[in-house]
């Protein structure tokens, strides 16, 4: 019992945390401490779900879900996803969760990361809850529009769908399968899967608020009535009535809001929490014609409750033991992978090197001619010599000697030197121009065509220039001749 917590979620936007605690007086009774408060809601708490590694999701009328770790004591963020209140969720195995909500939509999450998997998209209206069956492949949800839907969780395709004849609050598959039950506003339905006809139906006085599978097929009804009913689903008998009212309580005023149950020391342990705020426990002892339950304690919150969700913290150590078990035989299991490998590989070296020797037995060595050796060795040596000519070498340090002052003659003498040097510079340069047109019709057609030039000694140069005045003089004089005709 004391590694029991409570988690109630109220119309004040809070999630409170409530630990079993044993009374100092020494009697054997109980009573609840604050474990943990947390306000990261932004509207009042709708449903809540625990998952068995300790997540606790959370929804309210923000369209938000909120993630808590309560053995780290953590918060692990939010999921934001729907666009309206999320009316259920469902943790389906270790690993998945199911959430639907007011906008017609139902998501499918990975809880480890918290990956979106899929949405389906059947409903028009408002979803009120889903089921998932033990195999993980089916899945049933109902709608304030009388829908019933079958989804195929594989492929995340609507597989069947048909109309109700009322609004159904609430659908949950029996312990073996082949059933599932219709929670509606004050009758309980249990119809086949195979040809969805109904089996057993149980009708109740009173409006049906909330329902809780305890052990097998016995199911746990509570709602506007001061008690709570032990069904056996499929036979449709009243196993056992539980009161509600407090202690100091000459009336029940209230009605019940929510019901959970917990495995703990080969019993039961039956929570209901009231709207009032009030929470009452049981101790269940369900065995084939004897059915027990004894009031453990009562306690008074005082706080508006909405929703209520309970952990077993002792869990934690199977979980645990079972993990480092699973992780040493994971070990085991690759120390023996590597050892096979390592084994592996000396065999396929020792196959390799018997495989070379028979190749070098087989093979004839080839005969070697001297001479190709020889010529072998002078060029390995010509590409080391050429390899360590070519080798970067570390760069010289320059040397600045000093200067020495230039004396104002010095620099007379250097001005008239670069006159000099510019005056026979011009003339080399007129020469070049008076010689191009000569060389260019003294080329031959041989040179023309891509042959080398042959470079005219001094003596041609001479005898060029005087050709080309001569022919300046005459083309002068030619000019002028024409131009006295023409007038």
């Amino acid at each position: 019992m004391e590694d029991l917590e409570i988690i109630i979620g109220t119309y004040e936007n809070l999630i409170l945390g409530y630990k079993v605690i044993r009374n100092i007086s020494g009697n054997g009774s109980y009573s609840l401490e604050t474990s943990f408060t947390d306000d990261s809601h932004r509207g009042a708490l709708r449903c809540m779900s625990v998952s068995s590694s300790g997540v606790l999701a959370s929804s309210s009328t923000d369209d938000s879900i909120r993630l808590h770790n309560l053995r780290k004591r953590k918060d692990v963020g939010g999921l934001f996803e729907h666009s309206g209140t999320v009316n259920c969720l469902t943790f389906f195995g270790h690993n998945h969760m199911f959430s639907a909500s007011e906008d017609g939509t139902i998501c499918m999450w990975k809880s480890k990361g918290w990956e979106m998997l899929r949405t389906l998209k059947g409903h028009k209206s408002h979803v009120m809850a889903i089921a998932v069956h033990s195999s993980g492949k089916l899945g049933l949800s109902v709608g304030v529009d009388k829908s019933f839907l079958t989804w195929d969780l594989v492929t995340g395709k609507l597989a069947f769908q048909r109309k109700l004849k009322e609004v159904a609050q609430n659908i949950f598959f029996t312990s073996s399968g082949g059933h599932y039950v219709l929670i509606y506003q004050k009758k309980i339905e249990v119809c086949s899967l195979e040809n969805t006809k109904i089996v057993q139906e149980i009708n109740i006085n009173w409006r049906i608020n909330t329902v809780c599978f305890i052990q097998g097929d016995i199911m746990a009804v509570g709602g506007d009535d001061s008690k709570v009913l032990v069904v056996d689903v499929m036979s449709g008998k009243t196993l056992l009535t539980l009161d509600c009212t407090g202690p100091k309580e000459e009336k029940f005023t209230s009605r019940v809001k929510c019901i959970c149950a917990v495995s703990c020391m080969e019993s039961t342990i039956l929570t209901i929490g009231m709207a009032n705020g009030n929470i009452k426990v049981f101790k269940l002892l369900l065995q084939e014609g004897e059915e027990e339950f004894e009031n453990i304690f009562f306690y008074e919150t005082k706080v508006r409750l909405t929703c209520l969700a309970v952990f077993n913290h002792r869990e934690k150590g199977r979980n645990d033991v079972e993990v480092s078990e699973n992780k040493k035989s994971h070990l085991v299991v690759q120390e023996d992978v590597n050892l096979t490998k390592n084994n592996s590989k000396d065999k396929s070296k020792v196959l390799s090197n018997k495989k070379a020797k028979k190749l070098q037995s087989n093979v004839s060595p080839k005969p070697v001619n001297k001479k190709r050796k020889i010529e072998q060795d002078s060029e390995d040596e010509e590409e080391e010599s050429s390899s360590e000519e070519h080798k970067p070498q570390p760069p010289k340090q320059k040397q600045n000697p000093k200067k020495a002052k230039s004396t104002p003659e010095d620099k007379m003498q250097n001005r008239g030197r670069n006159r000099q040097r510019k005056r026979k510079v011009e003339q080399c340069s007129e020469d070049e121009v008076e010689e191009s047109p000569s060389e260019e019709q003294s080329q031959t057609p041989k040179q023309k065509n891509g042959k080398k030039k042959v470079q005219p000694t001094s003596e041609e140069k001479i005898q060029d220039r005087g050709r080309s005045k001569q022919r300046k003089t005459t083309q002068n004089s030619s000019g002028q001749k024409k131009k006295l005709k023409n007038k």
